[in-house]
């Protein structure tokens, strides 16, 4: 469960970075052009999968028995 879960926290991390990027040059990804059609909601939504990325990847990688 654990590797799937970092494997997953990198893709969310890495699509959040690679869309805003992208957003500052002018360019758009096919895979979330759902998002890019909110409006302002866009910026929010880019920076929930930069941060939820990282949060899945630390929490992924803490050991659980090290308290």
């Amino acid at each position: 469960m654990r590797p799937y879960l970092s494997i997953i926290g990198f893709v969310l991390f890495a699509l959040g970075v690679l869309s805003v990027v992208m957003s500052m040059v002018g360019l758009k990804l096919t895979i979330l052009d759902p998002i890019y059609k909110m409006g302002i909601w866009t910026v929010v939504l880019q920076v929930i999968l930069i941060f939820g990325g990282m949060i899945m990847l630390y929490v992924s990688r803490i050991d659980i028995d090290e308290e």
